[in-house]
């Protein structure tokens, strides 16, 4: 363009011969740039340091944990007398929880009861529930329900399945029960139901289940935290 703007301001009285247009080109040109194929990113380079940026993931499971039961939290039980609903509790009981909803496979409790502690409001009752004729209490001081198989069967929701030995007896038992964790403290309630009869609980006259019916509901609800 130099060349040409210079030969509109000055024509020599000579005219020259024809020269050829020669373009001006650059020393150094830039490279030309490497074509991008379609869909590609147009930042690809940095690729790399997004991908060192990313967090690692989180691990697919936890550990469980050490739950501390807290006072206050209730272990009862339902039998039907004469037609009646009879209620009852254990007041001296203890568990050993290790539980994690991420971990199932890896959970594990264990309840002993103290069947001596059985309490219904009636003492005459009271005083018979430890003899022979039904905890035999002397030769089978606890019962303890144990359990290292757990399922989630909804939002929430879970079964224990393991072993009640009741009574010198052992059985298997699943105890379904609902849970809720808010950081340190869980709550949690259940109900299931057992034959007591399975177990030798209710001897002589008290074996037939006209006056005391076989089937007894057991249920907890318990606040725990976390130690």
């Amino acid at each position: 363009m130099a060349v040409v703007a210079a030969g509109y301001l000055y024509t020599p009285a000579v005219k020259p011969a024809a020269q050829p247009v020669v373009a001006e080109i650059p020393d150094e040109a830039p490279p030309p740039a490497a074509p991008v194929a379609a869909g590609a990113p147009a930042a690809s380079v940095t690729a790399p340091a997004a991908e060192a940026a990313l967090p690692a993931a989180a691990p697919a499971l936890t550990a469980p944990v050490a739950w501390t039961v807290s006072k206050g939290s209730k272990l009862g039980f339902t039998a039907t007398w004469s037609g009646e609903a009879l209620q009852g509790e254990f007041t001296r009981w203890s568990a050993d929880i290790l539980f994690s909803p991420d971990a199932l496979d890896r959970s594990k409790l264990t309840v002993s009861i103290d069947m001596a502690s059985a309490a219904t409001g009636d003492a005459q009752r009271d005083q018979s529930l430890p003899s022979d004729d039904f905890f035999a209490t002397a030769a089978h001081p606890k019962a303890v329900f144990s359990a290292s198989r757990f399922r989630k069967t909804g939002e929430g929701k879970f079964v224990a399945d393991g072993t009640l030995d009741l009574r010198g007896v052992k059985k298997p038992l699943s105890l379904p029960f609902s849970l809720k964790i808010d950081g340190d403290t869980a709550t949690a309630r259940g109900v299931t139901t057992l034959d007591r009869t399975v177990f030798g609980v209710g001897q002589g006259e008290w074996a037939d289940t006209d006056q005391i019916a076989a089937k007894v509901k057991v249920s907890f609800a318990l606040t725990a935290k976390r130690k």
